[in-house]
């Protein structure tokens, strides 16, 4: 049964979260030793490892409870869309699946009063973002997933919690250890391309998820956004959403330093463009054939492709 209980944690987008968090302090200069030149001051050492190792396992439990709770409560529909699932197997009950979430849900909160800083006059924040992070995912297990394309937009927002998580420290200890350091303050600009291209295509692939469970959706009742615009509109929103993402990709290298003080160098323009073209016109053909699946695990490289070019360009 641990088994299965840790299969519906969706252990692959729990790696996918921890992965996105250490990537979002890398853009921001973690390890220093890596990142800071020779003449700034060595007292920059703002986070540690044992910090981000906190900060992961907050957002390992806080993806584990929500996706366990989400099973028990999506358990009439999966029977038609996720027949695979455990809780629709038999492999774990619904008591069991309830005690685990509950037990992440308070391990989620734990994590965030273990990365709290007694020196700091924001001690408590850590605890108030996982709080109101289990909250949200509380709220669209329940409420806000019922509301079509709300429900893809907030999964979206999600996503992106990781990287707002890395620059809410950031701007607080940088602030706090060294407030003259102008590297501290300049090095923003490095994560700021990652936030709205993860929500962005985070929001495609949801999409395409929709249009993937359409079928079942619709016997259990489920009104999503294709079901209520038509496949056909969904699936050009979703592909306006890739391209728009991928005519974006030149804003870092020429735009942002008017107004964040620093651009992307070319070289991020050339690895995305190598890497994301073909990879956005294998979502968009693959979403023609209606092959949803494909175009969803095809969105999902293409996050992790464009996080490795900031992070070489970065």
């Amino acid at each position: 049964m641990l088994a299965a209980l840790l299969k519906m944690t969706r252990p692959v987008n729990i790696v996918i979260a921890i992965i996105t968090l250490v990537v979002g302090y890398v853009l921001l200069g973690f390890p220093n030793s890596l990142f800071l030149p020779d003449d700034c001051n060595s007292d920059f050492d703002w986070i540690g490892w044992s910090t981000v190792i906190v900060e992961a396992f907050g957002f390992a439990f806080a993806i584990g409870f929500a996706n366990i709770q989400n099973d028990i409560l999506d358990l009439e529909s999966d029977k038609l869309n996720r027949p695979e699932r455990p809780l629709v197997t038999g492999k774990v009950s619904v008591k069991a699946a309830r005690i685990a979430w509950i037990a992440m849900a308070v391990l989620m909160l734990l994590c965030g009063l273990g990365d709290s800083n007694s020196s700091s006059p924001f001690e408590y924040l850590p605890l108030g973002f996982f709080f109101l992070l289990g909250v949200l995912l509380i709220a669209y297990n329940k409420w806000l997933k019922h509301i079509p394309l709300l429900k893809n937009m907030t999964v979206a927002f999600l996503c992106t919690t990781p990287l707002l998580y890395a620059l809410m420290d950031y701007l607080i200890l940088s602030n706090l250890i060294l407030p003259e350091n102008d590297y501290a303050q300049e090095h923003i600009w490095a994560i700021i391309p990652a936030i709205p291209f993860a929500f962005l295509l985070t929001t495609a692939r949801e999409i395409y998820k929709d249009l993937e469970d359409e079928t079942g959706d619709l016997k259990a009742g489920i009104m999503t956004f294709p079901l209520i615009a038509g496949s056909a509109t969904a699936r050009r929103l979703a592909g306006a959403i890739i391209v728009f993402t991928w005519i974006s990709l030149p804003l870092p290298v020429f735009y942002m330093g008017k107004v964040f003080g620093n651009n992307y160098p070319p070289l991020f323009l050339i690895l995305t463009g190598i890497t994301l073209t073909p990879c956005f016109a294998y979502v968009l053909v693959q979403a023609h054939r209606q092959k949803y699946r494909k175009a969803q695990t095809a969105v999902k490289v293409g996050m992790f492709l464009g996080l490795i070019a900031l992070l070489i360009s970065a």
